[in-house]
């Protein structure tokens, strides 16, 4: 696999057109636009990274990452002077991100087969959103990927 320098410089620039702008662009205008951001750089960037691109893969991180910026949104609700999709969709929001949730995950079953990761992922994310409690909700989004790859090295090495 070749080195793809240009993933890094990518992110780097969006990152400082996020924070920053540059005159009137600025990527955290808008319902929804900080988070198609974040999920588009990243997802692409993951894609990009891998021999040979997959859209697949692209769809799922792109939708993952979207979900999980847009519930961190949740919590500056009352705060924010940004436009969020929380603020837009109000009580229509965590169910907009279960059904997201769901639709991503179904792609990413159907090009890869349902695994532990996809099914571990799919249930931690669920539970992130349905729970009241924001600490927890946060700890399992922040540490979802840990939790999915754990139990996939136990059900691997136990099942």
């Amino acid at each position: 696999m070749e080195n793809k320098l240009e993933v890094p410089i990518i992110l780097i620039i969006t990152g400082y057109l996020y924070t920053f702008g540059i005159k009137s662009l600025r990527l955290k205008a808008g319902y929804g636009i900080k988070n198609f951001v974040v999920g588009f750089s990243w997802g692409f960037s993951i894609a990009y990274s891998l021999e040979p691109l997959n859209k697949s893969i692209f769809i799922f991180y792109f939708f993952k990452l979207f979900v999980n910026s847009a519930y961190f949104d949740l919590k500056d609700i009352k705060k924010d002077y940004i436009e969020t999709l929380p603020k837009l969709l109000g009580k229509r929001f965590k169910p907009f991100l279960m059904g997201l949730n769901i639709f991503y995950h179904l792609i990413a079953i159907a090009e890869f087969s349902l695994n532990v990761l996809l099914i571990s992922s799919f249930i931690l994310t669920q539970i992130a959103i349905m729970n009241n409690n924001e600490k927890i909700s946060r700890l399992i989004m922040d540490f979802e990927a840990i939790f999915s790859y754990l139990l996939y090295l136990l059900c691997k090495n136990f099942f």
